[in-house]
Formats: structure tokens, C-alpha cells, sequence
């Protein structure tokens, strides 16, 4: 399915407790309870399964404002229609993989069945996540008890076993570029016989700034396709719409303490853009 379900607040207790029950057991199906009294409403009223699952999101009881675990679901039970057999199973299944949650309590009428419970390699702020059904970002919420639909996040961030500013990115592969570049022919070509070659995947952690949507089409009819640097009409047409291919930029820059305002922006042609960036600067804008 093409989205996801966030859970606020689960005792990490009982997350643990699931992680090594299911390393130790192949394909263990294990169960959470949240306290919500009202029932998960789910989309187009289809439940998760295991041939379909749903991805999982959690937030701790202890750490609500980041997301530091993700699971499947892969099934949902109304706990007051469920019969005694059933009950009877399933709380000897939790007394077997689940001894901190005893049996299948009173409180809430949710019982969610999971599989693959693991904690992310690089914790989230719940922020980073957003809402389905106006994709904006899940608010911090200040007690536990909850869910909400949230857009699945891409595998990447899952796969990043490390995070680093982008700063100290930066700093580190131009340096690293340098050194290369002192290096002999062969020097190199000895370390590209080893070399792997699939890059290691990262997180990398930038600063970045809202935009006004309105200075950046108000810059761009302005210029009406014509590049307010070297006055060259744009280099190709976008495919989305077919107009003139610009890009906006402040002439002080925001990271710069530059005001996100049409008097201090121009359209630019990619190439300009790019000069604007990182050649040598000058007076003329």
C-alpha cells in the first residue's frame, strides 16, 4: 500500500521485547495494543495483511517527538469480537514471546499483528513525516495515544547507517578531492581496482528555507523566459508545462541572511545559476 500508519507512544518495553522474540523466531507474528479506545478507521476499508502490509512507524512513551522504530503490519483484530479460542491462543502467544504484556488486556480495542519490528538505523523527528490527507508534517504530539496516516517514507532513509551535516560533507569529499587529485595516475587507478562500485547510502542533514511561492512566480513572469543574467533566452522548456526552463536566485543569499523577497532575486539560466554559485563573484547583479 502507498502509505503508512504512524503510532504515538508505545513502551519501548515492549518493543524490545518483540525485536528479540522475532530475531529468534522466523516469521513470528507479534502483537501491539494502543490504549485509543476507538477503532483504526482504515483506508477504503482495507486491512492490512500479509500478502499486502502496511508500513509502521512508532514513537516511544519516553521520546514522542521522533519516530525510532518501523514494522509491517500485516493484520487487525477488534479485541471485543474476538472469541474465546482466539483469545485463548493469543494469550498464550504473549505469555510464550511477549511476558512484559502478560495477556490480551481490556484497555483499548485495537490489537495490531506485526512482523519485522526493528529500530531505524537513524532515529526521525516526527516532523519529517506528513500526513496523507494534506501532506503536511505530523505535529509533536505531548502525550501517547493515537495514530495517523502518514506518506511512506523512501527505502533509502532506512537503508543509512550514517548521518552527517551537510557542511561537514561537503568539506570532507572536497578534501578528499584534493588529495586525489595530488595522487599519481596510478595511484589512483590501483585504488579504483578495489574500489566498491556502489556507494555506501548516507543521511545527509542540510538547513533549508521555506520559500515564498509567490516571489519565485512572480521573479519568473519578470523575466518572461529570459535569463535576467547574460539576457539568453532559457536553454529548453520544462516537460511538466512547457515553459521557459529558469531558476530563482537571491542575489543575497538566504543562508546568507537574504531577505526571500522579488527585489532580491533574479531568473537565471542553470549555467548562470551555477556561475552565481560557485565562480569567481563579481558586482553584476
Amino acid at each position: 500500500m502507498n502509505y503508512a500508519l504512524y503510532i504515538n507512544g508505545i513502551f519501548e518495553s515492549v518493543l524490545t521485547e518483540i525485536v528479540t522474540a522475532q530475531k529468534n523466531n522466523d516469521n513470528l507474528i507479534c502483537y501491539l495494543q494502543p490504549y485509543k479506545s476507538h477503532k483504526i478507521n482504515w483506508k477504503n476499508s482495507v486491512l492490512p495483511t500479509e500478502q499486502n502490509p502496511i508500513t509502521l512507524y512508532i514513537s516511544t512513551t519516553d521520546s514522542l517527538p521522533i519516530v525510532t522504530y518501523k514494522a509491517k503490519i500485516v493484520g487487525w483484530e477488534n479485541k471485543n469480537e474476538i472469541n474465546e479460542a482466539r483469545r485463548e491462543f493469543l494469550d498464550n502467544h504473549i505469555m510464550k514471546f511477549q511476558k512484559g504484556e502478560t495477556e490480551i488486556y481490556e484497555k483499548g480495542v485495537n490489537l495490531i499483528s506485526i512482523i519485522e519490528l526493528q529500530k531505524v538505523q537513524i532515529p526521525l523527528s516526527v516532523q519529517n513525516f506528513t500526513k496523507i490527507d494534506d501532506n503536511k508534517p505530523l505535529k509533536t504530539r505531548t502525550r501517547a495515544g493515537g495514530w495517523s496516516y502518514v506518506n511512506t517514507l523512501p527505502n533509502w532513509v532506512n537503508e543509512s547507517k550514517e548521518s552527517i551535516f551537510a557542511d561537514d560533507f561537503n568539506k570532507s569529499i572536497n578534501s578528499e578531492i584534493e588529495e586525489s587529485f595530488k595522487d599519481s595516475n596510478e595511484t589512483r587507478e590501483n585504488r579504483l581496482k578495489t574500489a566498491s562500485k556502489k556507494p555506501e547510502i548516507i543521511q545527509i542533514i542540510q538547513r533549508g528555507f521555506r520559500r515564498n511561492p509567490d516571489v519565485i512566480i512572480t521573479v519568473l513572469k519578470r523575466a518572461n523566459g529570459v535569463c535576467e543574467k547574460c539576457n539568453q533566452n532559457a536553454p529548453f522548456k520544462r516537460a511538466k508545462d512547457n515553459s521557459p526552463y529558469l531558476e530563482v536566485h537571491h542575489k543575497i543569499m538566504l543562508s546568507e541572511d537574504g531577505e526571500d523577497t522579488v527585489d532580491n532575486a533574479i531568473a537565471v539560466c542553470p549555467n548562470c545559476h551555477k556561475e552565481l554559485h560557485y565562480g569567481v563573484r563579481n558586482n553584476e547583479i
